[in-house]
């Protein structure tokens, strides 16, 4: 039993760490500086990562083409965090689902171990997921003010592609990186059309894709940008707005657990038990 627990414990503990390698270990500067723009991070900086890669890779061909592709929008839907591409993050999963797995059944326990190794497996899924998660809601809330930056830049006589650019020199948050992955691909001879449509891909979100709409609309028919511009910023800051008063609105029926839950109890202990006592010495 005490060797049992002696194994589970330095198998959880190893899941971690290699969890935790895995999401912090980051490429060199050097050849991420190289490399910036591009859709996958830098190559190995050590031979841990790069059999983690090879493993990655070598799973890749035996899961299902539909939960690699998901797992790879996700991935870069979230700006890949930290540094980690999808071969890497695919080692990850696998590695930790064999070390989740691996105590249970030497020791016979087949289902403990089916389930630790799927906990594990989909584990990197949850993280991914709610980073994207995170990053989309930060970049909801800075559209707007981005927008009026690049209309503040358009009006003083820049072209779009030089107020992208001053706004992604100036400003900092997964919007800003996104238009800075956007502007290097107009340098590196992207049609700016299809590039405008590629950061709305990667973003998913319904502003981002409106303003695309909007800019490419603009382009199109010979429209002012600037006017397109702050148009879009007076939608976006009307739609944040709105946002906000929903959130203010639902707060009332959040509350309302909380409140039946922790003090209404303490309301009756409170009101009733004084005179429970009281009663109680009366007889």
């Amino acid at each position: 039993m005490e060797l049992t627990l002696i194994l589970g414990s330095v198998a959880l503990v190893a899941a971690v760490g290699m969890l935790w390698w895995g999401i912090t270990a980051r490429p060199s500067a050097a050849r991420g500086n190289l490399f910036a723009g591009l859709p996958e991070p830098a190559s190995d900086t050590s031979q841990l990562v790069g059999l983690t890669r090879q493993l990655g890779r070598s799973a890749r061909r035996a899961l299902p083409s539909r939960l690699v592709d998901s797992l790879e929008v996700n991935l870069v839907q979230a700006g890949h965090p930290h540094g980690l591409d999808l071969p890497r993050l695919l080692g990850i999963k696998i590695t930790l689902a064999a070390l989740g797995a691996l105590v249970p059944l030497v020791y016979g326990q087949i289902v403990i171990g089916v389930v630790a190794a799927a906990v594990l497996f989909f584990l990197p899924d949850y993280w991914v997921l709610t980073v994207r998660d995170s990053r989309q809601t930060q970049m909801r809330a800075d559209v707007a003010d981005v927008i009026d930056q690049m209309t503040i830049c358009v009006e003083a006589g820049l072209g779009l592609d030089a107020a992208i650019a001053r706004v992604a020199a100036t400003s900092d948050g997964p919007l800003t990186n996104e238009l800075r992955r956007t502007l290097s691909d107009i340098r590196a001879g992207v049609p700016r059309a299809q590039a405008l449509r590629a950061l709305a891909d990667r973003a998913q979100i319904m502003e981002i894709r409106q303003l695309v709409t909007a800019l490419l609309q603009s382009q199109k028919h010979g429209v002012a940008m600037a006017e397109t511009l702050r148009i879009q910023s007076s939608q976006m800051r009307l739609k944040r707005t709105q946002r906000t008063e929903e959130k203010a609105a639902k707060l009332t029926v959040k509350m309302l657990f909380p409140i039946i839950l922790c003090f209404v109890p303490v309301f009756m202990i409170v009101v009733v038990v004084p005179s429970f006592i009281s009663l109680t010495q009366a007889v």
